[in-house]
């Protein structure tokens, strides 16, 4: 699940994700539970729901738990709401079913340098605590420092295990050149209609992105990936 306050990167990181997991011929489902229209590129790429966690449409997730032929459930979760989220993995038993189908739940929480992050992180793991794997991703974009997050939860997320891992800034410019495609990021890098220095630097934000999680067993592990070396991840493009 993607979780964290808003406009912090969850759906930058969800499609990232999906192109990785894809290259790595995982079997994944995607249910969306913020703005339909951010993940419209990856529609011809994977399966992708609309869920609301508030008028009991997670069944859904539940029944996929019994589906053989998925390796992976992708969740984007809403950027508010942290209270109603809490109290629904504790109604549902969420944390004691996972394990019974043999699933494991991990949070992956991009962050950025508002306080409010570190504030849903914390109740997160209040909640669920070594029931979940959990991922911290600093978005570059927004700081290098994280010193809220160094501060008020950094030595508590690692005594739980956390894996951090890092998403560098890409240039505002080369960003919207990206998303005006409309194409999935993996496609964006050999777009002509994109200039080649923007394809450049975004196919080193890509790669860099990726070398961070494998260059991190935690994260590979709570992803559910497979080891990969740094040269062989540039052919997910």
């Amino acid at each position: 699940m993607t979780v964290g306050d808003s406009r912090v990167g969850k759906s930058t990181v969800i499609k990232l994700l999906i192109d990785l997991f894809q290259s790595q011929g995982k079997k994944i489902k995607v249910y969306n539970h913020d703005n339909p229209q951010r993940l419209k590129a990856y529609e011809g790429v994977v399966i992708i729901e609309s869920l609301d966690f508030f008028r009991h449409d997670t069944d859904k997730i539940l029944n996929n738990l019994n589906e053989p032929e998925l390796d992976i459930i992708l969740v984007e979760m809403p950027g508010q709401y942290i209270d109603k989220i809490c109290q629904y993995i504790v109604q549902c038993d969420f944390l004691n079913l996972l394990p019974e189908y043999k699933w494991e739940l991990t949070f992956l929480q991009p962050i950025s340098h508002r306080k409010d992050c570190i504030e849903y992180l914390d109740q997160l793991i209040n909640v669920a605590t070594d029931h979940a794997n959990y991922i911290v991703v600093k978005n570059h974009h927004f700081d290098t420092r994280f010193l809220e997050y160094q501060e008020l939860i950094q030595t508590k997320f690692q005594m739980i295990g956390g894996a951090e891992i890092e998403l560098s800034a890409l240039h505002r410019d080369h960003y919207e050149a990206l998303e005006r495609t409309g194409k999935p990021y993996f496609l964006c890098c050999k777009d002509i209609s994109i200039y080649v220095v923007y394809r450049i630097y975004t196919f080193y934000w890509i790669k860099n992105f990726y070398n961070s999680i494998f260059n991190n067993n935690a994260a590979i592990q709570y992803l559910g990936l497979k080891y990969e070396n740094r040269r062989s991840v540039t052919g997910v493009f």
